[in-house]
């Protein structure tokens, strides 16, 4: 029973200190009326968007999105964007041979323009598979840009890329295989 007692004494606590109470009201600060800092004309800060801002890229034209309203469309869509890549890169001999295999991360923005560059290689196996990664990202076709408000906008993208040596059940995304 005492136990009881206790348990609901505790709740009752609890339950107390936890009640809203609006002891935080901000007193004004003595003295005249212009410290209120009530107007706020002078501040002209643009409202902030809903849209993710990559703030690891930079661009002299303006934010640089992760994510936007409509985004950067690869002509004919995102099947063909795996597919050009994984037809464009190549399996580097000297890394066939020396039995390397991983995944590379490449990252790259597509720009307002439709443009792709700005690349980059977030993870790296070897520098030979990285420039084979960056030569074909460099050399992408136009793309349809993302937009926000019917204006076209920079946004980065960033892709895996796995080497393998050889050909497994369950490959999706974009895998490169040695030429036979």
């Amino acid at each position: 029973m005492k136990q009881i007692v206790k348990i609901l004494f505790l709740v009752l606590i609890a339950i107390s200190s936890c009640r809203n109470r609006n002891d935080n009201n901000i007193k004004p600060a003595p003295g005249d009326a212009k410290n209120n800092i009530a107007d706020t004309g002078s501040i002209s800060k643009k409202a902030p968007d809903n849209f993710l801002i990559d703030y690891t890229s930079k661009q002299d034209s303006g934010a640089v999105y992760m994510y936007c309203e409509k985004m950067p469309e690869f002509p004919g869509g995102e099947t063909a964007f795996f597919d050009y890549v994984k037809n464009k890169i190549k399996y580097p001999r000297l890394a066939v041979s020396d039995k390397i295999e991983g995944r590379v991360v490449i990252k790259f923005i597509v720009k307002a323009s439709g443009e792709a560059g700005d690349v980059q290689i977030i993870r790296s196996i070897r520098s030979d598979l990285d420039n084979e990664c960056i030569k074909v990202i460099s050399e992408l076709p136009k793309w349809k840009p993302g937009m926000i408000n019917d204006k076209p906008v920079a946004v980065s993208y960033s892709i895996p890329v796995r080497f393998l040596l050889k050909n497994s059940e369950n490959l999706n995304g974009i895998f490169i295989l040695p030429e036979k």
